[in-house]
């Protein structure tokens, strides 16, 4: 079993979080921004799978000084936790959120006047000044106000005594692709609506565009502050852009082999019968499944390392465990360490490999590892 700090038993399936290479990802990332662009670690999803209360503390003290969530309660809770830095709920809220809001000092994005209304009223209740975020839709489609209607907005704001615009932001869709004829459009877009905003208000907004790909291939987009999300964590947002920063991978999942057994030719290994055994062949059972986060889609097309060695996954992966085939293996023991993703010896699995076994991408793989694997923190 694995044991932290000398005496606590951890279940044999868990996260391994290396903070050193995460403190080293954002002072090269900040290093790259320079002094005059802020740099939002991006830490919604609870730190993309790595924790975002712990992954907040790093990123605040080794150059971040803004933090980017989701929604309110990620929010809450970091604020909870005894996080002061500013933090910027990156998806506008809906109705009857707005006391929270103001109460815990969160930067919302918005695009709903009525919802601004209520944040003003809200701000008035508690003898405060709320500041937002306007979003801004430059071709992503998902949230924000088109740019033709950003004036028609700010006049709005412009009388609410208790709101203060602070920044506008906008998010790329294509930042990731070889072609960048999209994002370079975005860009002018958000330059457009900027202009008419700034010459509104009378005074500069922080502007906000450049996302993980943006900073790596568009540094013409970092204006004010950058939000860095997967990059932080040492993953490329892309397989095809592996060159422009140094940065490391920070997680790790890691198992332990609970059961070995030998079955003879001709056999069945899992649910649904969907691998049948060539020859004799020694089974090991490794105690983790899809509840946890690992793909049910590596179902008889994954590996995994053992003793520095690829060995593959067979038969469907369950909920709470899956098989790999030993047979290569001299000298397995129950109790081998096995690496699902990162390092060993000289082979690793990235995420970005798992991601293709799988059919889905980079930022699902990390993001969905399950609140029941354990984490382990290397500082």
């Amino acid at each position: 079993m694995l044991k932290e700090n000398g005496n606590k038993y951890l279940r044999p399936a868990y996260l391994e979080i290396d903070l050193k290479a995460l403190a080293s990802n954002i002072k090269n990332i900040k290093r790259k921004l320079g002094n005059k662009v802020e740099l939002l670690a991006v830490v919604k999803a609870d730190g993309y799978g790595h924790g975002a209360l712990e992954v907040s503390k790093v990123a605040l003290k080794n150059g971040a000084s803004f933090l980017g969530v989701a929604f309110l309660e990620e929010g809450i809770e970091l604020r909870e936790e005894g996080i002061k830095a500013p933090i910027l709920i990156l998806s506008p809220e809906f109705y009857g959120r707005e006391k929270d809001i103001v109460e815990y000092d969160l930067l919302p994005a918005v695009d709903d006047l009525d919802f601004v209304h209520g944040l003003d009223q809200e701000a008035k209740n508690q003898n405060k000044v709320a500041e937002v975020y306007l979003k801004v839709d430059t071709g992503m489609r998902r949230y924000g106000i088109e740019t033709v209607s950003v004036l028609n907005f700010v006049r709005g704001i412009k009388g609410m005594k208790n709101i203060r615009l602070k920044g506008v932001l906008s998010q790329f869709s294509t930042t990731e692709d070889r072609d960048g004829d999209f994002a370079k459009k975005q860009l002018f877009l958000f330059k457009k609506a900027i202009k008419q905003l700034e010459e509104f208000n009378g005074g500069h907004l922080v502007r906000s565009i450049a996302n993980s790909g943006a900073f790596l291939k568009l540094p013409q987009s970092y204006f004010d502050q950058v939000r860095i999300g997967i990059l932080m964590y040492g993953i490329y947002p892309s397989a095809n852009i592996t060159d422009r920063v140094n940065v490391n991978p920070v997680m790790s999942l890691k198992s332990r082999i609970v059961q070995i057994k030998e079955v003879e030719k001709s056999e069945s290994v899992g649910y649904g019968r969907t691998f049948f055994t060539k020859k004799r062949t020694k089974i090991g059972t490794i105690p983790m499944g899809y509840a946890d986060g690992y793909p049910w889609q590596l179902s008889n097309r994954g590996e995994v390392l053992i003793k520095g060695k690829k060995v593959p996954v067979i038969g469907r992966v369950c909920m709470d465990a899956f098989m790999v085939d030993l047979t290569g293996l001299p000298n397995v023991k129950i109790g081998e360490e096995v690496v699902l993703l990162g390092r060993q010896g000289k082979e690793k699995i990235g995420a970005h490999q798992i991601a293709k076994w799988a059919d889905s991408f980079s930022y699902e793989i990390v993001s969905r590892m399950g609140k029941r694997l354990p984490r382990v923190y290397l500082k």
